[in-house]
């Protein structure tokens, strides 16, 4: 096939690998064939999952275009599976398989699967795409064997490049002339391949932060632009959260639809010109200092009601530091239009994460929410009350209500509950 790009995920380490070990993090070792143009791609996983002995099954979600050839775990391949349509809002077009693993007493699951096909069906306004001008798949088809309940994994992965398209991964990065070596170096929550023939990079440093920039119409004057706005936001955050993740890449999405997303080390904006940053910087500033403090807030279930938890408190920091950047009057504005889009709303306390206030609720009611709760606080204890929450690890908004008992006391916490149920 023309223009094939070969991607092959290995594992180097200085010890012998034992699959009887025990392992903190799923781990993905991907070998991958793609013919952008084609909309093909061909893959050789082995997924390593920590067995949890309580649970007799094991699930995950292919794009339903990708035919399974090969399947078998623990080098077994007899076994039970069942496939079924997908169950998740941000995934319409996957299959979901379950294998049955009862009576499994490893320390681990290795997982192998060999699948291939042409993905030519995604949402209109789907982040993830293949195509000869840009390819951006990630979980949103997805591409690998993907499961909502390893929030976190690692993978590593070797590129072997064709002439024209520059490959683009997360993590450390090491090329010569025709590979390119990729690795994740702290656990992430997604495998997004990016490439394209025009596709540059460009690393800095601000702070303690590696910065890479992964690029193909952005100038220089807009570089230098969008890093002296991350050196602003990067600086609040350091002040307000403990120290999280200490490298950032920014992926200048060449998609014409789908909206920016963000991932555990990772921010993928569509495309954008000097003119339209410069007359929407302060906006722009909103939706990256949203976009970054998700190296902080996602320790949440995105997929149940508790992603509030994630959602509110990045849209509420991202305003926190238009507050900082641009003034009380325009932060004023922005909690007014809050205000009004979330009139009439259901309240954030068991939504419906697939329904359409799903959106309102997270983005405008929860932010207004936290709001009020700063306002109750004031603005130096409601700071405390983040840090407390990011060094605890909260993922659930039983411990929210746990942390925010201990620092503001039981009426403040009880006060708090009842908005989050009734307003």
């Amino acid at each position: 096939m023309k223009n094939l790009l070969l991607i092959i995920f290995i594992t180097i380490a200085l010890t012998s690998y034992n699959r009887e070990d025990t392992i903190d993090y799923p781990h993905y070792d991907i070998k991958l064939t793609i013919e952008p143009e084609g909309h093909y791609i061909d893959v050789d996983c082995y997924l390593d999952i920590p067995n949890d002995t309580r649970v007799n099954t094991i699930c995950f979600y292919l794009h339903k275009q990708l035919l399974i050839e090969e399947l078998s775990f623990n080098d077994n391949k007899s076994f039970t599976i069942s496939r079924d349509t997908s169950d998740i809002r941000y995934m319409p077009c996957a299959t979901r398989y379950s294998l049955n693993t009862k009576g499994l007493k490893n320390k681990r699951v290795s997982l192998h699967l060999k699948y291939s096909g042409r993905i030519t069906e995604w949402p209109d306004l789907s982040a993830s795409v293949i195509g000869e001008r840009w390819t951006e798949m990630g979980l949103y088809f997805p591409w690998y064997p993907y499961n909502p309940d390893y929030t976190l994994f690692t993978y590593e992965v070797e590129v072997l490049t064709g002439d024209e398209y520059r490959p683009f991964l997360m993590g450390s990065e090491a090329m010569d002339i025709s590979w390119a070596l990729y690795k994740a170096e702290n656990p992430t929550n997604d495998i997004v391949f990016c490439t394209s023939k025009a596709l540059k990079t460009l690393k800095k440093e601000i702070y303690q932060y590696k910065i890479c920039l992964a690029y193909s119409t952005m100038s220089d004057t807009l570089i230098n632009t969008l890093t002296s706005d991350l050196r602003k936001i990067l600086s609040l955050y350091n002040k307000w959260f403990p120290p999280g993740g200490n490298t950032l890449c920014i992926v200048e999405s060449m998609r014409e639809k789908g909206g920016g997303y963000a991932r555990l080390g990772g921010i993928y904006l569509p495309g954008f010109s000097e003119t339209d940053y410069s007359e929407s910087r302060r906006p722009y500033t909103r939706y990256l200092a949203h976009e970054i403090s998700h190296l902080w807030w996602y320790r949440a279930n995105s997929n149940t009601w508790e992603d509030w938890l994630n959602e509110g408190f990045a849209e509420y920091t991202a305003l926190m530091v238009l507050r900082e950047l641009h003034g009380h009057e325009y932060f004023d504005e922005w909690i007014e239009r809050k205000r009004e889009q979330s009139e009439g709303s259901d309240p954030v306390w068991q939504y419906d994460r697939n329904g359409e206030q799903a959106y309102t609720i997270l983005y405008d009611k929860t932010p207004l929410l936290l709001f009020e709760l700063e306002q109750r606080m004031g603005i130096d204890p409601f700071k405390q009350l983040m840090w407390d929450l990011l060094i605890n690890n909260v993922s659930t908004t039983y411990e929210f209500k746990r942390i925010l008992t201990d620092l503001e006391g039981k009426e403040t916490a009880e006060w708090f509950e009842e908005m989050l149920k009734n307003y």
